[in-house]
């Protein structure tokens, strides 16, 4: 699910993007987008993903195995670290000094994504272990394409206000997935 999810993305996030600003912004904020930009991060992050799924296929060695984690979680911590950053420097507004709406915007489609999963997967039937895999891929998003999208897409004044997205975002997943389980 999570493969094709972000195999997907390359198709929807687009398709989003254009949808959602052609009715929340004016014509000259959907013609100012860098729809190259957009699909080159998107590049980016599908190639290291596919790269990453042919090493593990190809290189049979716990010792690599163990080396690429590590080295997969040290890039998530600094992509943590880095957004925090940049969604805290630059800018006029602060990752913590917005309205009430703004966190409410970011974590709704997490949590409602986990609570429906949840509910549709309980009306079917299936069992606890699925129920669980669906609610957690409907509410868990790949935070590296957003980031990369964000910080290709946006202009300076802007970027620590889209930075802070993907970060909140990020912190509601590991809040509402580790309260989940």
């Amino acid at each position: 699910m999570t493969a094709i999810s972000t195999l997907l993305s390359v198709i929807m996030l687009p398709l989003n993007l254009l949808f959602y600003t052609r009715f929340s912004y004016e014509d000259d904020v959907v013609s100012s987008l860098d729809w190259v930009s957009l699909f080159v991060a998107l590049a980016v992050v599908i190639s290291a993903i596919g790269l990453g799924l042919f090493a593990s296929a190809k290189i049979r060695s716990h010792y690599f195995n163990k080396i690429a984690n590590r080295c997969g979680n040290f890039a998530g911590l600094a992509l943590v670290v880095f957004s925090a950053t940049m969604s805290n420097t630059g800018g006029d507004s602060k990752l913590w000094e917005h309205h009430w709406t703004y966190y409410a915007s970011v974590a709704a489609p997490c949590i409602l994504g986990l609570i429906i999963a949840n509910i549709l997967t309980s009306f079917v039937q299936l069992a606890k272990p699925e129920r669980v895999t669906v609610s957690v891929e409907c509410c868990y998003q790949n935070i590296g394409i957003a980031t990369s999208v964000a910080l290709t897409m946006v202009e300076d004044n802007e970027l620590s206000e889209a930075m802070g997205v993907p970060l909140f975002y990020g912190l509601v997943e590991a809040v509402a997935v580790g309260l989940y389980w």
